[in-house]
């Protein structure tokens, strides 16, 4: 028969550690959460991700958290593998072995978060090729649906979403302005034709103020707050307007086109 868990034994401080470990991973996991669900970070793209992971308050985090789930996962499967009471020698090399798993997935997750593909070369990515269109499954599993961000409507969407939650604004139009809002008539009440020229009054509208905000030329690097994705409205138009002409040479528009027929380079580490 067994003996009775007593505090001393030797397996108080991982047992203690384990509970500590879940605490933190509350917090860590319920921040993550918000993030996700709650903030201007609730939509994730390519370009927010990069954005989050160039920071180093967000690899600090995120290391953090990848070693403090690791630890809490093997502690407690090594926890598991003791009330067992396999003999000695295979307990050792089980244990050795889920340290050692644990410890090159902890670097390797690690060495992704703090060495990311630079958010310039992101955006420059965007610059040049346009918006994304494909396929993906749902979560629990589903038929694959298609997307395609290359559609001036969901071209437009994002930008809005760009423009207000990760630009720093150095002019002050507002969106229903730059965008061409009509929040009193939605799209899908209207007849095909209405809608597509909705769409396209829209479109309009910004390449309007891209142009007027581009006319202006870039903005001092001291009127410039790095810490959002796009530093200021100019950088951010120039880059939206690059976007709108790789989506419009994808989709055929030639409005968007013969507007843009004549555009500056967007070099981000210039401009960021």
């Amino acid at each position: 028969m067994s003996a009775p868990y007593v505090s001393t034994r030797s397996g108080r401080v991982p047992w203690f550690l384990q509970r500590v470990s879940a605490i933190l991973l509350i917090g860590f996991a319920g921040g993550h959460f918000a993030l996700q669900h709650f903030t201007s970070d609730a939509v994730s793209t390519g370009l927010t991700v990069a954005a989050r992971l160039n920071d180093p308050f967000w690899q600090a985090y995120y290391a953090a958290f990848m070693v403090l789930a690791m630890y809490h996962g093997i502690n407690g499967a090594v926890g598991i593998i003791h009330d067992y009471n396999p003999p000695r020698r295979w307990r050792v090399v089980i244990e050795v072995a889920l340290w050692s798993l644990a410890a090159f997935f902890t670097v390797l997750g690690i060495r992704n978060v703090v060495s990311p593909v630079p958010l310039a070369a992101v955006k420059e990515s965007y610059a040049a090729r346009g918006f994304p269109a494909g396929d993906s499954r749902g979560n629990p599993p589903s038929l694959p649906r298609a997307y395609d961000f290359r559609e001036e409507l969901r071209e437009l969407a994002l930008l809005e979403y760009y423009l207000e939650h990760h630009t720093h604004r150095t002019e002050g139009a507002p969106l229903a302005e730059v965008f061409a809002h009509r929040p009193e008539v939605r799209l899908r009440d209207l007849p095909s034709d209405a809608a597509r020229a909705a769409v396209a009054a829209s479109g309009e509208a910004f390449d309007r103020w891209a142009q007027a905000v581009i006319a202006t030329g870039p903005v001092p690097p001291e009127a410039r707050r790095r810490g959002r994705a796009f530093s200021s409205s100019y950088e951010f138009a120039l880059w939206a307007a690059h976007v709108r002409v790789a989506n419009a040479r994808a989709r055929g528009d030639l409005a968007v086109l013969q507007r843009w027929a004549s555009l500056p380079p967007y070099r981000a580490t210039e401009l960021h």
